[in-house]
């Protein structure tokens, strides 16, 4: 059913791509241009929007096949020992499209996040040029330099009766006494920079950066959520949930320095004796905080890469807690034991 196996079940990657390029783009065209950025754009647009198509096509063709037998090879078929009075699954269902939804505001967010982040660094490179364009010119002699562990250097340059702090955005060198063509604004004089320093404030710039990447990267993770969300929504709502057992097996990483614990498994038992292996997915929805828990009862839905654990309380609070997951094999006569 998927021929190129874990490559194509990467296929968030091909929506998050083009969204995440398009948006950089539409936000700072200027930034994109000014760095000869406009071939690459239009490369992973078409690379992107191009994949997203396919995999859609390949998921329409798995979940046809899928469902010809019921999803049979994820889920038993449905039984009366699979409702519970405490349990609204439609509105379980349904919550399932909200939190799809609420992921996809989030993507508007980072979005907007790494917006502002591009258009700080546009207006500085604009303020920039401007000055360059419009300030008096005179001669500058540097009376000192200060450089950094880093790389970076400031130098202090002397013209008119008075003095400024330039930070160096090139990677030319400075000397004490050396003369340099200063350019500053008459109405602020504080605004100073010469022919090839543009003297940015670095904070700004940092900030521009900080907000850029923490955007694209959240808009990535967001597109990712959402778009996971939302299969998984139409593939509880295709398949029902069925009543199991769970056992919540905890994974430790070999040879991983990391800290971060990686999701655990949920070995599932079925009431009429076959069962199966899942994999939590990393989510806020995630189910480490109830690792270790063996024989838990829970209801799954959905098939293939689009399944839910829904169990009848939280870790944190009371009330129903879904868990994303994906199956690591097809059901089996006794399988989802430890």
């Amino acid at each position: 059913m998927d021929p190129f196996g874990g490559f194509v079940q990467r296929r968030w990657l091909w929506f998050a791509l083009p969204a995440a390029v398009v948006a950089v783009f539409a936000f700072s065209p200027d930034v994109v241009a000014a760095f000869g950025l406009v071939p690459a754009v239009a490369v992973l647009v078409a690379v992107g929007s191009g994949g997203a198509i396919w995999r859609l096509r390949v998921s329409a063709r798995n979940r046809a096949a899928a469902s010809e037998d019921g999803f049979g090879g994820w889920l038993p078929l449905p039984t009366d020992h699979d409702h519970d009075r405490r349990i609204d699954f439609t509105a379980e269902t349904g919550r399932l499209r909200r939190v799809a939804r609420r992921a996809a505001a989030f993507v508007l967010v980072w979005m907007a996040l790494a917006g502002a982040g591009a258009g700080d660094l546009v207006l500085l490179d604009k303020v920039a040029d401007e000055l360059l364009a419009t300030g008096a010119r005179t001669t500058g002699e540097v009376v000192s330099v200060q450089t950094f562990t880093r790389g970076g250097m400031t130098f202090e340059v002397r013209f008119e009766s008075r003095t400024a702090k330039i930070d160096r955005d090139s990677k030319n060198s400075y000397t004490v006494g050396e003369r340099v063509t200063v350019i500053y604004d008459r109405d602020d004089p504080d605004r100073v920079r010469t022919l090839v320093e543009e003297n940015k404030s670095q904070f700004l710039v940092n900030l521009g950066y900080v907000l850029l990447v923490a955007g694209s990267l959240g808009t990535l993770f967001a597109v990712l959520a959402a778009v996971g969300w939302r299969g998984r929504a139409r593939a509880v709502a295709a398949t029902g949930w069925r009543n199991a057992t769970v056992d919540i097996v905890r994974v430790f990483a070999r040879n991983s320095r990391s800290l971060r614990r990686p999701p655990p498994e949920i070995h599932v038992r079925f009431r009429e004796g076959t069962g199966i292996v899942l994999k939590a997915m990393s989510s806020t929805h995630g189910a480490n905080a109830l690792a270790d828990f063996t024989d838990r009862l829970a209801w799954v839905g959905g098939w293939g890469r689009h399944m839910v654990v829904l169990f009848p309380n939280g870790p944190r609070r009371p009330g129903p807690y879904a868990v994303p997951a994906f199956a690591l094999n097809l059901r089996t006569e006794g399988g989802g034991r430890r």
